[in-house]
């Protein structure tokens, strides 16, 4: 099951969750997921799990860990569900426009058949139900996003073994460059898709954010066929996991401010009075981040996420003023 992408294997572990009424054991879990199946149960594997349940866990799943009592001997195995309140009511359901993105592309992913059989009938069962079919009809844009669209060109890319083409805007460039990619896999990290793959021109593996893919992807079958290395999402992720780990930066946030609340909660967060300690895979992601919450935050360090904050807001405070220059 190598072939299984993380979406895919993440989504197969979320419906094993589910219908665990009673809580499953790792191993009747290895042996139910996609992408864990048919696997020799290692370190590898462990960490592969780990990682899963804490991705699920940022998106807002409660994965509950458990060990029942012991009714003929002690040696009782610990056990995972989701809690029942995670899954909620249709009449509680309320998406911010994001979220209605992110629900969006999902649905197109499953319905263009990029998931099993059994998440594919998950889905058909989760749309058959008129309570939960009214509830994502309000729910779901019918509009198509650029990350949309290109999360849908590569993902055909990588399962067909095509070369992909597209303009790429890095941060603090004003000019997007042509990129020549051999696509090797589709990630999500932190809520982010991501290509990973070899930068034909540039002779190096790489990892792009879509969000920076500024035209369509062009995709062309090569002269010759592309190996795409054993395990490449699995080392990818880690390699992000690396720098996630590594990078930091301090910040001080307004008591009581959306950003206090916010940024307490993501992933990693050291809170010391009305300092935080934020981990980041991405410095230019980070300012993107933090220049949206203005004034709430001060960045202690490093000073160049200080700088690219003040110049985003700059730009803001540049964009909105008027001819002689008043804002």
């Amino acid at each position: 099951m190598s072939d299984v992408s993380v979406s895919e294997r993440q989504f197969s572990l979320t419906l094993a969750l589910l219908h665990a009424a009673h809580g499953a054991t790792k191993r009747e879990l290895f042996e139910r997921v996609a992408g864990y199946q048919g696997r020799p149960i290692d370190a590898a594997l462990e960490r592969q799990f780990e990682r899963d349940k804490d991705d699920l866990r940022e998106q807002g799943f409660v994965i509950d860990v458990f060990t029942p009592p012991a009714e003929h001997d002690n040696n009782q195995e610990s056990r995972y569900r989701l809690l029942d309140a995670v899954v909620g009511t249709p009449e509680d359901l309320a998406f911010s426009e994001s979220e209605r993105t992110l629900i969006d592309l999902a649905l197109r992913v499953w319905r263009d058949g990029g998931l099993t059989e059994e998440s594919q009938l998950a889905t058909t069962k989760l749309r058959a139900h008129p309570q939960y079919r009214a509830g994502l009809a309000h729910a779901v844009s019918p509009t198509q996003s650029a990350v949309d669209r290109a999360f849908q060109s590569l993902k055909r890319a990588t399962e067909r073994g095509a070369v992909v083409q597209f303009a790429y805007l890095k941060p603090g460039e004003r000019e997007a460059t042509r990129r020549t990619v051999q696509p090797w896999c589709v990630l999500l990290f932190r809520s982010r898709w991501m290509l990973h793959g070899f930068d034909v021109d540039r002779g190096e593996t790489r990892t792009f954010l879509m969000r920076r893919i500024v035209s369509d992807v062009q995709a062309t079958k090569p002269r010759e066929p592309f190996t795409v290395p054993e395990g490449a999402a699995d080392a990818a992720l880690e390699d992000l996991e690396r720098i996630w780990a590594s990078a930091t930066a301090r910040v001080r946030v307004l008591p009581g401010s959306d950003a206090e609340v916010r940024l307490a909660r993501r992933r990693d967060t050291t809170v010391e009075g009305d300092e935080l300690t934020l981990h980041h895979a991405d410095t230019n992601l980070l300012a993107d981040e933090l220049a949206g919450y203005g004034a709430e935050v001060v960045v202690l360090h490093p000073p160049l996420l200080a700088a690219l904050v003040r110049e985003r807001l700059e730009r803001i405070r540049d964009a909105h003023a008027d001819d002689q220059g008043a804002v």
